[in-house]
């Protein structure tokens, strides 16, 4: 498992009394705010976050003080419909900076037509179910 102890991303150096900064990630990030559950174990209750700094090899996120992240846990973010499985590189605080463990994310070719599958079958019986319901008899509703 890899260990980023050194506190980030960035190398901060002076040169010539200006700061060079040196990116050491290897791809680039991009700036977000979404809402998160970090998964630790199934018989323990979510704990939301908030992640920013989005690469496709790891997140930054943000937990309540009160929280204790193991080294390894799953990173469920909602509106994507994406589970990650991350690893903790760094701390400052409430603030994590972690790595995602080398998976097939939710926008890979075989997740998306899985939903898309998913999606086609939904309408199939939402179709079936209206049009049971425009026979002679009236419908139910319960």
């Amino acid at each position: 498992m890899p260990s980023g102890l050194d506190g980030g991303c960035r190398d901060d150096r002076q040169q010539g009394g200006q700061e060079i900064v040196i990116e050491r990630r290897h791809t680039a990030r991009r700036r977000v705010c979404l809402g998160g559950h970090v998964r630790v174990a199934a018989f323990l209750p979510e704990i939301d976050c908030i992640v920013r700094d989005v690469s496709l090899g790891g997140a930054k996120i943000r937990v309540p003080s009160t929280a204790t992240l193991p080294d390894c846990f799953d990173l469920f973010i909602p509106c994507r419909s994406e589970t990650r499985r991350a690893w903790v590189a760094w701390r400052d605080g409430d603030v994590f900076g972690i790595g995602f463990d080398v998976t097939t994310a939710a926008s890979e070719p075989e997740a998306v037509a899985r939903r898309l599958a998913d999606s086609e079958a939904e309408v199939a019986r939402l179709r079936a179910a209206l049009m049971a319901g425009n026979g002679p008899e009236p419908a139910c509703v319960h």
